[in-house]
């Protein structure tokens, strides 16, 4: 990683997930940073760093909180947890957008694109694997993680981004997402085919082939939820992202775009939704109708929050609490990754689960939680009131 300071407060807020790799003269292309971009990523990194605390807290103490909406499906299913990694991967590709959009594929381009996706390649190994390493003898190792999935998706939108129009962009997306269903139900040797059942598709069949014990989840039922197969359609996702990206730059002084975006938006979400009797809304597989419905639903937020943010300035409480999580977005998801194996860090989880069994109030339950966030907050805070921002 590196620090870098922007030298004015209307140089772009520079993208800490997928980020410039243009040239420095390409960023100057983008002068007034958008405030929705960084508030949105800071919701998106936030509500992970939630999700992943309570996911923690149920691993280590067995306790399931009474708002499962911030935990994971079991398999089919959409909650907010569903949601936020989804979200990330578009406004990674959102991102993206904003540094390549006068880039061309040369040397320096394809060699920055590369270095940034080794590493975060390599920073995702060794945070999915960063308690194994401590303890050889436990378990095995996983080859992928959500950074590697984010390096993937960066790369191949990256490359497709400088070398592909739009609409030839547009096409592969909407071609991955339609090709991947069918894909997903090719029979299985020994195995009933089933979408609607844990590891009963083609997908988390490869990845039981081709990962075995380097998969999240192993046995005869096992997946990846970062897999193989199932990155082709996080690929589509991220190339929506760079799209809708694309377009709200080339749009932004057009008065009615915030509601255009907005109405794609809708109809991306009813697409998904109507595709999922069909394709269920499955996270662990990265299914079609789960990839449009949430890309929907980022887009509808993205529509509002451009609108009051960028478009009217209009000042909420708690933006700029968005916007510090938002500005160094990987620096925060690297500390609350590596903060789990502090030595008080099991206590803090303890102090959350004791509450709950308890009945303490939900603020005393999540008291742990909240107080790490703030604690987070306070040196992102000051990054960004300094133009620090951290690249990998």
């Amino acid at each position: 990683m590196r620090l870098v300071e922007t030298s004015s407060s209307l140089e772009p807020a520079a993208l800490p997930l997928p980020a410039a790799v243009s040239a420095r003269s390409e960023v100057a292309t983008v002068r007034e940073r958008l405030v929705s971009l960084d508030a949105m990523r800071g919701f998106a990194v936030i509500g992970m760093i939630v999700v992943n605390a309570l996911a923690t807290s149920k691993e280590a103490y067995g306790f399931q909180p009474d708002y499962s909406f911030l935990s994971h499906s079991a398999w089919a299913g959409f909650t907010f947890a569903d949601f936020v990694f989804p979200a990330f991967i578009f406004m990674a590709g959102f991102s993206l957008a904003a540094s390549l959009r006068r880039a061309r594929l040369d040397w320096p381009v394809l060699r920055r694109i590369g270095a940034r996706t080794a590493g975060l390649m390599a920073l995702g190994f060794l945070l999915t694997n960063i308690a194994w390493f401590g303890n050889m003898d436990h378990g095995d190792w996983r080859l992928l993680g959500v950074l590697q999935r984010i390096g993937i998706c960066y790369f191949a939108t990256a490359i497709l981004f400088v070398t592909c129009g739009a609409r030839a962009r547009l096409r592969l997306a909407l071609l991955i997402l339609l090709v991947y269903w069918p894909l997903t139900l090719i029979p299985i040797p020994g195995h009933a085919t089933s979408l609607l059942l844990p590891g009963a598709n083609f997908a988390s069949f490869v990845d039981r082939m081709v990962l075995g014990s380097h998969a999240l989840v192993t046995g005869p039922s096992g997946y990846d939820p970062e897999g193989l197969l199932s990155t082709l359609p996080a690929i589509a996702q991220c190339l929506l992202g760079a799209l809708a990206g694309n377009w709200l730059l080339n749009n932004r002084a057009v008065e009615r775009a915030p509601w255009k975006l907005a109405a794609a938006g809708a109809v991306t979400l009813a697409v998904g939704l109507a595709w999922s009797p069909l394709f269920p809304l499955v996270k662990n597989i990265w299914s079609s109708s789960y990839v449009l419905f949430s890309t929907g639903l980022v887009m509808l937020l993205l529509a509002i929050s451009w609108w009051a943010l960028d478009r009217k300035r209009l000042n909420f409480w708690g933006v700029t609490f968005l916007e510090a999580f938002g500005v160094n977005a990987l620096l925060a998801y690297v500390i609350q990754q590596t903060a789990q194996l502090l030595p008080a860090g099991g206590e803090m989880h303890a102090i959350g689960a004791a509450s709950m069994k308890m009945e303490a109030p939900v603020l005393m339950t999540n008291l742990p939680i909240v107080a790490f966030l703030v604690m987070l907050w306070m040196p992102l805070e000051f990054m960004r009131r300094r133009r620090w921002i951290v690249r990998l």
